[in-house]
């Protein structure tokens, strides 16, 4: 049997730790995947709603210009040829559409106003740029840790490649590469607003 020195054996526990490494920067990409999934069903849901009321709203606008209209016609029928029977009858339908005009104008707290309606889109297409805003950093911090997989699988190759070879020269591009992807990850879990 022979028996492995010192260099050898460094590689040994080297490819070792960098395999392990690998596996939880593969193990956390796929977790923030994961996370970065609902995150988009929930941003979707944030959108749809925001187009909801954005409808809603455009919609309301549309019935109070309409509003308008028939309250222009009421006081021109009101001026021009009013009978006692119909004056009744005119004066309640203006009343009613007047009713419905203060609604559509009330305040941001007034349920179904327009400023309302406007403020409920308004907040969930917010929500939704949050949402996005989130999205695109946990995509990079997918990149980051699928790029320190790669350089971790690497080096441990290199480090493979070096013992099976029994090649110094290998193990020592396989420890440089193996620190910067050590270094990255660290960087990433420590100190992610240098990276992302």
């Amino acid at each position: 049997m022979h028996s492995v020195s010192g260099f050898f054996l460094i590689v040994t526990f080297f490819i070792i730790g960098v395999s392990i490494l690998a596996v939880y920067t593969t193990t956390l990409a796929t977790e923030l995947g994961l996370e970065k999934d609902d995150l988009q069903i929930t941003s979707l849901a944030h959108l749809t709603k925001s187009m909801d009321w954005e409808n809603d709203y455009n919609e309301e606008k549309i019935g109070e210009r309409i509003l308008k209209a028939q309250l222009d016609n009421l006081n021109i029928t009101l001026q021009g040829n009013s009978t006692k029977n119909n004056t009744t009858e005119i004066e309640s339908n203006f009343a009613t559409y007047k009713s419905h005009l203060e609604n559509l104008e009330g305040s941001v707290t007034a349920n179904g106003s327009l400023l309302n309606l406007k403020h409920k889109a308004e907040s969930e297409h917010d929500l939704f740029l949050q949402s996005v805003d989130h999205i695109s950093d946990i995509s990079k911090k997918i990149g980051m840790y699928e790029l320190t997989t790669i350089l971790l699988i690497i080096a441990a190759g290199l480090g493979g490649v070096s013992e099976i070879s029994r090649n110094k020269l290998l193990g020592y591009p396989a420890f440089l590469i193996g620190a910067v992807a050590v270094i990255i990850l660290f960087m990433i879990t420590f100190i992610p607003s240098i990276l992302i």
